[in-house]
């Protein structure tokens, strides 16, 4: 679950700022029917969707995005896609479709949602082979097409190996200093979303199970472009504050939640950091589009679809799982009010 977080966000920003395909849109004053691309190729995931709407429809209407009989091409398209490995053309994929019935409410049309996927799993750089991908949407009156550089490589990785929080349930406030995460930037990559999780176990009595408990809070969604103000070396830096841990975790349990027969336990690596990276078709566009958030009229339009709107990016995933240091742990288990106990590798015993 928790490597999809980073995707959910970079989602939403898309989402966010696709055209809304409303009768007030003048984007289509000129009558032209418009196709609508996006997806995120996640070079991890089992499988990968495409959305596809368009913007009017036979009598030159502009269309509610939340209609999906409207908003969607009838039938099945021909949507395919071609990989390269630098450059050569290997392979090829054909879209099936498929209706997810669990889409969340917003822009378009829920909680059934007609996407088109493939469970062919994409191919990742390696030294001396780079790869991308051609999107390929075959409509009555066009071909729409987009590509996509595959984002990542071995060297993408999170240096850090220890979380410090020492302190930190002492000042929550920003003056106390401030430790850092450091990753290596991912080939290709454009836009990093960074996440901190903190897992810790519960048992509620003797006889019951041992069961994981897991919050997260975004440490922040950082432009590549921007990037080099926080570079030491090949590494960027990311800062965090030793009340982080404590404010989230009062967030999630509360100030005083340990019952009778309760008990918490935390093992040798409670920090999990994932980074998601996403290309630079996914940067350009969700930067233009917030610095631009109210332009409905398609000049200057970022997409890199020809013949459409929307944008085709790739992104990948890493997780870096951290010790507590400093005096985090014996702070942690101090207050007895959350019942912590480290058991280190013996959880369980």
């Amino acid at each position: 679950m928790k490597k999809y977080l980073g995707i959910a966000f970079v989602l939403g920003a898309l989402l966010a700022a696709l055209p809304s395909c409303s009768t007030d849109v003048d984007l289509l004053a000129d009558g032209a029917d418009v196709p609508i691309v996006y997806s995120l190729l996640d070079l991890d995931a089992d499988t990968n969707y495409v959305k596809i709407t368009h913007t009017m429809n036979a009598n030159g209407t502009a269309i509610n995005a939340n209609n999906p009989d409207l908003a969607n091409y009838p039938g099945k398209l021909d949507v395919r896609m071609t990989e390269f490995c630098n450059g050569d053309s290997i392979r090829q994929f054909i879209f099936d479709t498929i209706t997810i019935h669990n889409k969340e409410g917003g822009l378009f049309y829920s909680p059934a949602q007609k996407l088109y996927y493939t469970t062919e799993h994409l191919s990742k750089n390696t030294p001396g082979k780079n790869y991308s991908y051609r999107l390929y949407v075959v409509l009555p009156d066009r071909v729409v097409t987009a590509d996509a550089l595959a984002v990542g490589s071995e060297d993408f990785r999170i240096q850090t190996t220890v979380a410090d929080f020492s302190g930190g349930y002492h000042f929550l406030d920003e003056t106390k200093a401030t430790h850092e995460i450091w990753f290596l930037a991912a080939l290709n990559g454009g836009l990093y979303d960074v996440y901190m999780s903190f897992t810790y176990y519960e048992r509620r009595d003797w006889t019951s199970d041992t069961i994981p408990r897991t919050f997260t809070w975004h440490m922040g969604t950082f432009y590549q472009f921007f990037l080099p103000q926080y570079l030491h070396g090949d590494a960027f830096v990311i800062r965090y504050y030793p009340y982080d841990l404590y404010k989230h975790l009062y967030e999630f349990i509360g100030d005083d939640t340990l019952v009778p027969g309760l008990r918490r336990y935390l093992d040798d690596y409670p920090i999990q950091v994932t980074v998601t990276a996403g290309d630079r078709n996914i940067e350009e566009y969700v930067y233009y589009h917030n610095m631009n958030p109210h332009n409905t009229t398609g000049e200057n339009y970022q997409t890199n679809v020809k013949g459409g709107y929307g944008v085709v990016s790739t992104t990948k995933t890493i997780v870096g799982e951290m010790r507590l240091g400093g005096t985090t742990v014996p702070e942690l288990v101090e207050e007895t009010k959350y019942g912590f106990k480290y058991v280190g590798g013996h959880l369980g015993e």
